[in-house]
């Protein structure tokens, strides 16, 4: 029955109009982030892996947790129209779980193209150094997917209404990429040092988005761009603790899935 319920869900994904547009939106702009422009002499000027990843994980950081709060926030609202489907013999968490599965290989497979494009670009014109952390970036992306997916889901099913679902969800995006960092700014400017890195370090935990990003930078040595909560990070625990966001992103995709399967459970369609 899973299976059938997986086979369900991923058909409807391939067959929506969102996932081929984000598709090609995300390879374009990726393969156009790779290409530093045009230099003096006309000749277009590829920067390397390390550098690039540096500047398309600001744009997944943006694009793919809007995109995933929101299909997951919708995906959540329209449980409730699935009377047939409750009505077969299958705990409804499982119909939860295979909606989640299926929308984050879509995300999976989206992100991957969108990456490969901008990688064959990069491969050709500037040389395969750090490749496999480039593949490490991807990853990342698909990690944090997953964990936006999630939390969309899980607020999609609180709020049982599509419109409701969308307005919370991109309530909780501006939060995640923009008033984190907001957060964080305003506790190194009221606490000591030694007190604002143990708070950082907690927020940083506490928000999947920074999360992708201090994890991202890390894999190019680049942790001092990752704003205040990944510096907090690297002065506390350095090396270890890329295991701890690993973990925290692990986290925000089984909680929220697990939260959103009893509610479901419990609710009256």
């Amino acid at each position: 029955m899973t299976r059938a319920l997986l086979r369900f869900e991923w058909s409807a994904a391939r067959r929506g109009r969102v996932m081929p547009l984000f598709a090609i939106g995300f390879a374009i702009a990726a393969v156009g982030v790779s290409l530093a422009g045009l230099a003096a002499g006309g000749v277009i000027a590829v920067q390397g892996f390390a550098r690039t990843s540096v500047s398309l994980l600001q744009l997944t950081l943006w694009t793919v947790p809007l995109l995933a709060l929101l299909l997951g926030a919708a995906g959540g609202a329209e449980c409730t129209e699935l009377e047939f489907i409750v009505a077969l013999p299958v705990a409804r968490p499982r119909i939860l779980f295979a909606r989640w599965a299926a929308w984050t290989a879509a995300l999976a497979v989206a992100l991957t193209l969108g990456f490969g494009a901008a990688g064959v670009v990069i491969g050709i014109f500037a040389g395969a150094a750090d490749a496999g952390r480039y593949l490490a970036l991807v990853g990342v992306s698909i990690a944090l997917a997953a964990a936006a997916l999630a939390i969309g889901l899980w607020i999609g099913v609180a709020a049982r209404t599509r419109a409701r679902a969308i307005g919370v969800a991109v309530v909780a995006w501006f939060v995640m990429v923009v008033g984190a960092d907001l957060a964080a700014i305003s506790i190194l400017s009221v606490l000591p040092a030694r007190a604002a890195t143990w708070n950082l370090f907690v927020l940083l935990l506490a928000n999947p988005v920074d999360s992708a990003r201090a994890l991202g930078l890390g894999l190019f040595r680049a942790d001092t761009l990752a704003g205040p909560t990944g510096a907090a990070l690297r002065r506390l625990l350095g090396g270890p603790g890329m295991a701890f966001l690993l973990v925290g992103l692990i986290a925000w995709t089984i909680l929220p899935l697990r939260r959103a399967g009893r509610r479901f459970a419990r609710q009256d369609l």
